[in-house]
């Protein structure tokens, strides 16, 4: 019975690390994924695409002229190119075909990033994908995170109802969280090996908030070692693992006394 229960607890924590480095992923590219997060970098790969190889900025500048004789008697301009319709204030405007065309970025990411998706995260078209780098996307990753969360507290939970000594939990628990922490903190020289992607700025984005998710979950993890190392203290493992022993055996009891009562009773019938 020791040997399969160990197997057990061995199997269920194995499972546990999986869920918790799942975990930390998923809340890693939804932290970095948040608007206010993403915008800088997103800003920068666009500002190059828009200067360097897209229409767009040269459309802006070709048309200045008329933006600013048109804004003499109003206050903004409408100006539209393929998909995209942008709307620049005058004083925008009037401060030149730079503050243009920074506006006219800022405006692109904004647009992109809370576009109504009417897709699946993984049907969407992906030429462009833009919709990888969205709330939608933001908003996929954190509901994975929250249903990563409540299958790491079951295995906590099955792993509390296997392992011997109950006061042990918390520490266990601690060091599982602190390994599935640590690939995290060395996730920059893990990306620098990708740095000849054509795709690399965009996927390095995913984890700006990597470091973040390491001092969480590592100090999450000490948290739950000195709760563990107090409860050893106190005496309180002893006491939950009496307590369970007692219902175990109890149960057990009562399970040998079912089995003796029709063996009683064919003895009685012999008589």
């Amino acid at each position: 019975m020791g040997l399969i229960r160990g197997g057990l607890l061995s199997l269920v924590v194995i499972l546990l690390f999986v869920s918790l480095l799942c975990m930390n992923t998923f809340l890693t590219i939804s932290m970095s994924l948040d608007y206010e997060t993403i915008k800088p970098e997103i800003t920068s790969i666009v500002s190059d695409i828009m200067r360097n190889q897209s229409d767009v900025a040269q459309n802006l500048d070709d048309v200045l002229q008329v933006m600013q004789v048109y804004c003499q008697n109003n206050t903004e301009f409408v100006y539209s190119f393929q998909d995209y319709v942008f709307t620049f204030p005058c004083e925008t405007i009037n401060n030149g075909s730079e503050a243009v065309i920074t506006y006219a970025i800022s405006d692109l990411v904004e647009q992109n990033y809370y576009k109504k998706y009417d897709c699946k995260f993984w049907q969407c078209d992906m030429n462009p994908p833009y919709h990888l780098i969205s709330e939608k996307a933001h908003n996929y990753w954190r509901g994975l995170f929250y249903w990563s969360l409540i299958i790491s507290l079951i295995l906590i939970a099955l792993t509390f109802l296997l392992i011997e000594n109950k006061h042990d939990l918390p520490i266990l628990a601690g060091i599982v969280l602190i390994i599935s922490s640590l690939p995290f903190l060395k996730i920059n020289w893990l990306l620098g090996l990708l740095k000849s992607w054509p795709f690399f700025e965009i996927f390095q984005a995913f984890f700006t908030k990597a470091y973040v998710v390491f001092l969480i979950a590592f100090i999450a993890g000490i948290v739950l070692i000195g709760i563990g190392i107090v409860l050893k203290f106190l005496g309180l493992g002893r006491f939950l693992g009496k307590w369970f022993g007692q219902k175990e055996s109890k149960k057990n009891e009562s399970e040998d006394e079912e089995e003796e009562k029709p063996k009683s009773k064919k003895s009685k019938k012999n008589k």
